[in-house]
């Protein structure tokens, strides 16, 4: 894959060059030329050589991909070149300086290789052990599948990593990220508290930091039927300060419009029993005093705690 090369389209002129196209073949030449990115510049591995077909540049796009700071892979199922290079969002809530991203996941046998970046901010070198899991869900919050990060290179620059893990799970619906070890240290998991509803016999596991800071409040949707549990950290309940809620719905009624639902914005489904199918709704609106920093920060944190308390629910 390293010397798998793709013509990026430059569109450079280059004089004094011929080039024979056949149908299914072409001829090029050897293109000497350095690369400047950002204002630096960049030795070409000797690996790779940069083409000069019918005028235009091609260059390894590996070499260039991974110097912008992106990830890349080839998927051979699709016969698709993928290339990432968004900010890194997925974070472990209890470990906020370590995020991970531009996640590309490629099938290899019965595996999944998984390749990108982690970030590890606030520390002074890039000499930093990491252990980590990636733990990914599909729609109906079942885990499909996991892969295992570790490397002793991480720092303040994103540094891409490549892993793998049993069975496919490339078409995954969400991925966690948990902390396990930081420079030889073992995480400790941040401790929890039972929500337990009566009602309908489903647990949530509550981080104990959430203790004295949130109510739940029932409220049931006469029209619809539906019946929905609204979690509201009490500090900003003036504002609203729901921080997620659990509705409630009839097998018939997701049926019908939970495909329309998912479309609209953001629902997860928890679980299903004989008769209900059970759903996560992150907020969907301001609900916390955006005139006061204290009480923002303290939503949002709550909030980075909704994919791991999603990942908890069971049925007694």
């Amino acid at each position: 894959m390293k010397k798998y090369m793709l013509g990026l389209g430059c569109g450079l002129l280059l004089a004094g060059s011929s080039v024979a196209i056949a149908s299914d073949t072409i001829q090029a030449l050897l293109f000497p030329a350095s690369f400047e990115i950002n204002g630096s510049q960049v030795k070409m591995d000797s690996d790779y050589q940069i083409l000069n077909v019918d005028g235009h540049a091609y260059v390894p796009i590996r070499f260039v991909a991974e110097n912008l700071g992106a990830t890349i892979d080839y998927d051979a199922e699709s016969q698709k070149i993928v290339v990432k290079n968004k900010p890194l969002d997925i974070k472990d809530p209890d470990y906020a300086k370590i995020s991970v991203g531009n996640l590309i996941l490629t099938k290899a046998g019965n595996q999944t290789k998984v390749t990108g970046q982690l970030e590890f901010e606030g520390v002074g070198n890039s000499l930093n052990m990491v252990g980590a899991g990636l733990s990914f869900y599909n729609e109906d919050n079942q885990k499909i599948g996991e892969a295992v990060i570790s490397g002793n290179n991480f720092g303040v620059d994103p540094q891409t990593f490549v892993t793998k893990g049993e069975g496919d799970f490339k078409n995954y619906d969400a991925v966690y990220l948990h902390i396990g070890a930081i420079n030889h240290r073992i995480m400790i998991d941040a401790p929890t508290m039972l929500y337990r509803n009566s009602s309908y016999r489903f647990t949530l596991a509550i981080p104990s930091s959430w203790e004295e800071k949130y109510e739940v409040v029932e409220q049931k949707d006469e029209e619809s039927e539906r019946n929905n549990f609204l979690f509201i950290n009490q500090a900003n309940k003036a504002f609203g300060g729901v921080i997620f809620s659990i509705s409630i719905w009839s097998k018939g009624d997701w049926l019908a419009t939970g495909a329309t639902t998912k479309g609209i914005g953001q629902v997860y489904k928890l679980g299903e029993d004989a008769d209900h199918v059970f759903l996560l709704f992150p907020p969907g609106d301001v609900e916390y005093n955006p005139n006061d920093e204290k009480l923002t920060a303290e939503f949002h944190a709550m909030v980075d705690q909704i994919s791991e308390i999603r990942t908890s629910f069971k049925f007694e």
